[in-house]
């Protein structure tokens, strides 16, 4: 997923909270994203709240795999960014036409992808939240 991607100066220091259980893809995504000009939050899927493991004044968006958490954790975590207003873009392996059961999603990502799609994607979330 390594490419050489020149950084959007209106998306610098935008941070993203990544949740992700895959530890080659979370760094993969994580370099991608940071290489791209982003902050980056930590992996939490260990975490019970990850959301609350960050100020709600520092967090843009959430790029989550939705698999991970089962339903009933992927629902509260899209709730709980919901309430912050931030937006979700969901990472899922699933091949069947509602990736994103838990939240009404706008973005999301169909392993695999590609670090532009991965791009574009957090770009146009972040987009739609300024």
């Amino acid at each position: 997923m390594k490419h050489s991607v020149t950084p959007d100066a209106a998306l610098l220091c935008k941070r993203v909270l990544v949740v992700e259980d895959d530890d080659c893809l979370y760094h993969a995504l994580r370099d991608s994203l940071l290489d791209a000009g982003y902050e980056v939050f930590g992996s939490c899927e260990r975490v019970c709240y990850p959301v609350d493991t960050v100020p709600s004044s520092r967090l843009d968006v959430a790029l989550v795999d939705m698999d991970p958490f089962g339903s009933p954790r992927a629902t509260s975590l899209a709730q709980r960014l919901g309430l912050r207003n931030v937006p979700i873009v969901w990472i899922t392996a699933r091949r069947d036409s509602s990736p994103a059961p838990v939240s009404p999603a706008r973005e999301w990502l169909r392993k695999p992808f590609t670090e532009r799609e991965l791009l574009d994607s957090i770009a146009c979330a972040v987009g739609r939240n300024m």
